[in-house]
């Protein structure tokens, strides 16, 4: 593994242990409450607005903020590929139309509002919200998907698989997957991205888990007053956020990138050239 590769693993690595070790690395905090934005007996970091130790509730801010938004772009994606893939092997353009015009129509209506109407209308439920966050990203994965299969049902290659007469499942099987594999694997992680910005963007705003509780967004909207006498309580559960955000980027362009490109660039920082 590269060092930059590395760097970014731990980048990823960091907000993982937080979300997934943490409820048992917190069950040694104390219980009880200190003085708010005060010092803590458990940790050098001090305590919160209610008095909780700050490193204690980033240990267990993080498992459900992470699962959420894991679960929902997984939904989102799944819906998404089939809607994809359906109107990009869509026989009739008609039938291509009756599939893309309503995502068109869905790319119009802004996230936020289909976010704050959905916890409106459920007094902040965080299944609903849930579900508005994956529909906001349903309409952008439609069209990527589409887009990508496009190329590979209606590529030379697969024109020829269809005059040797190759089975349907082979044909849209095992080549589209090979082919799709990259830039779905791509953009799945800015879909990942996306769904921590709009679940972090819900919580910061109060529309998503109770107020008091730990997750990292609601841990950042509620001590941001406080941010010069108790920084720790902000700058700790926003840094994971970051570090979760930027780190899967980082990581999944790094894994996906064309290893030849690669080369070339380290060649040409190296002093030398590459052959064409």
């Amino acid at each position: 593994m590269s060092p930059r590769r590395g760097l970014y693993a731990v980048l990823v690595a960091i907000p993982l242990v937080f979300a997934l070790a943490g409820p048992l690395l917190a069950r040694s905090a104390p219980a009880g409450r200190a003085a708010p934005f005060g010092p803590s007996e458990w940790s050098p970091l001090g305590t919160d607005r209610l008095g909780r130790d700050v490193l204690a509730a980033a240990l267990t801010g993080g498992q459900a903020f992470l699962l959420t938004g894991l679960l929902t772009v997984l939904g989102a994606y799944s819906a998404g590929f089939l809607i994809g893939v359906a109107a990009a092997a869509a026989p009739r353009v008609w039938l291509d139309e009756l599939l893309m015009r309503p995502i068109d129509v869905l790319l119009c209506v802004p996230s936020l509002l289909i976010i704050m109407v959905a916890a409106l209308r459920t007094q902040g439920s965080a299944v609903a919200i849930a579900c508005a966050i994956g529909l906001a990203l349903l309409a952008p994965i439609a069209r990527f998907v589409r887009m990508a299969a496009c190329g590979v049902v209606h590529g030379p290659v697969m024109d020829a698989l269809r005059m040797q007469g190759q089975s349907r499942t082979f044909r849209y099987g095992r080549y589209a997957v090979r082919e799709m594999a990259r830039p779905i694997a791509a953009d799945l992680g800015v879909r990942f991205t996306a769904a921590i910005y709009f679940l972090a963007s819900a919580n910061f705003l109060g529309l998503g888990f109770d107020t008091t509780s730990t997750d990292w967004a609601v841990s950042v909207a509620a001590n941001k007053d406080a941010l010069l006498i108790a920084p720790w309580a902000v700058v700790l559960p926003g840094a994971l956020i970051v570090l979760l955000v930027v780190g899967t980027n980082l990581l999944v362009d790094d894994l996906l990138s064309d290893p030849r490109a690669v080369a070339a660039g380290d060649l040409r920082r190296a002093g030398g050239y590459a052959r064409p």
